[in-house]
């Protein structure tokens, strides 16, 4: 009993540790906003180094780290067909991003009026509001796991106190503190997963135990499926990414076109590393935590691996690893939503001429009030991955024809966009 206490009591050192310096970093970078370009796009004078980290962090949220872990451990690495997904979207991307920062704008309904027109961007915001806040909200869900385990806080207060925190944690400066925030996190993250998976690994016996004790589906390419199954849980993902209206803002944020080009070559080197490794400890616990899949607590392996299957030293560092791709998501989800509503509802068409420092209360007014909505709307889905494919298909399919149709077709109309 006093040894398990001690553990636990590392265990809430690192996490609040972890608080600590988030909470620092974001009050420091508070005090240099001075304006709505320094809150919503971080002055413009976003490094290639920072987006890089910024952009894996903020892609690899509570969705991969529960949902994505939960689905390799029930059905293998085909999983994985959702991360090639988003990997052919960044490919994409590449031919967008230097074109995106030359625009220059703040939000992606800024690009969807000027290529069709106001209507287009009430259409977008809408959409942007509604899918980012539902993966805001299980964002939350992913962070009070965190908590319930290291320290024993219910579901429900774990979840009343993360929501507090993102918010908290977003309104104080903005794009300015989720980039440095996400220059810890994605660093974080990457170190935590490549250590924990080895230690995994090789602690229990190595590949042929592991091929032994795996359904043989787990290893194939398609895992008994078809490939339209894999076309639909590939499509998804693909559609999302490439309308992810907070990517669109870190590209406005980078120091210029060549910046925003450079760091999705390092951005889809970090993600690929990130999916394979969630992918993989997802299948690892499969037989390290059998009694999982008959509990049905499948999303909650990899927290299960940091506490039971690693030294108290790695399963810090994975517990701090998942809190950073909790945070990191949740800001930046949180931001981008709140940034919209400011900027592309209030500030376009009702108050015109606000000035900075209404702008600047407005946008952290925002943050509060749709944290809130995204916390209600976490008590409205059963799982994480419902969640996230709400989200998928709202941004998937009300955001991204219109923007792809905006970069690639010079002949789209005025009513196509905005039908599409």
């Amino acid at each position: 009993m006093i040894l398990k206490e001690r553990f636990m009591s590392v265990y809430l050192i690192t996490v609040i540790a972890y608080l600590v310096v988030m909470v620092g970093i974001s009050v420091f970078k508070s005090l240099r906003v001075k304006d709505q370009k320094d809150f919503m796009v971080g002055g413009r004078q976003v490094s290639t180094f920072l987006m890089v980290t910024t952009l894996i962090a903020t892609w690899t949220g509570a969705g991969s780290l529960i949902g994505g872990a939960g689905l390799a451990y029930r059905q293998g690495f085909s999983e994985l067909w959702m991360s090639v997904g988003a990997w052919a979207a960044i490919l994409v991307i590449y031919k967008l991003a230097g074109r995106v920062r030359h625009i220059a704008e703040y939000t992606l309904p800024d690009i969807l009026e000027k290529r069709y027109n106001s209507v287009a961007r009430i259409f977008g915001s809408i959409a942007l509001i509604i899918g980012c806040t539902t993966i805001v909200g299980y964002q939350f869900k992913g962070g009070a796991l965190v908590l319930e385990l290291v320290t024993g806080i219910p579901w429900d207060k774990g979840v009343f106190i993360m929501a507090a925190a993102v918010i908290i944690l977003t309104s104080l400066a903005g794009m300015k503190s989720v980039v440095s925030l996400d220059l810890l996190n994605g660093i974080l993250i990457l170190v935590a997963l490549v250590v924990a998976l080895p230690l995994l690994y090789y602690g229990m016996g190595g590949y042929e135990v592991i091929k032994t004790n795996l359904p043989p589906e787990h290893l194939s390419l398609l895992g008994g499926h078809n490939f339209v199954w894999a076309a639909a849980v590939f499509f998804p993902v693909f559609f999302l990414l490439l309308g992810e209206p907070s990517m669109y803002q870190k590209f406005f944020s980078c120091k210029d076109e060549r910046s925003a080009r450079r760091s999705v070559i390092g951005w889809i080197i970090g993600i690929i590393i990130v999916d394979v490794t969630i992918c993989s400890l997802g299948v690892l616990g499969r037989v390290k935590f059998p009694m999982l899949g008959e509990a049905g607590h499948t999303e909650r392996v990899i927290f299960d691996i940091a506490k039971f299957g690693l030294p108290t030293w790695a399963g810090c560092l994975l517990f701090g690893g998942a809190l950073a791709i909790v945070f990191s998501t949740a800001n930046s989800f949180l931001l981008a939503p709140a940034t919209n509503l400011t900027h592309d509802i209030f500030q376009r068409f009702i108050f015109k001429n606000t000035s900075q420092k209404t702008i600047l209360i407005m946008n952290r007014l925002m943050i509060v009030f749709l944290g809130i909505l995204a916390y209600v709307l976490l008590t409205r889905f059963r799982n994480v991955l419902t969640m996230a494919l709400t989200a998928y298909t709202m941004i998937g399919a009300g955001l991204t024809p219109a923007i792809l149709a905006a970069f690639f077709w010079k002949r789209v109309t005025v009513a196509g966009g905005i039908s599409s």
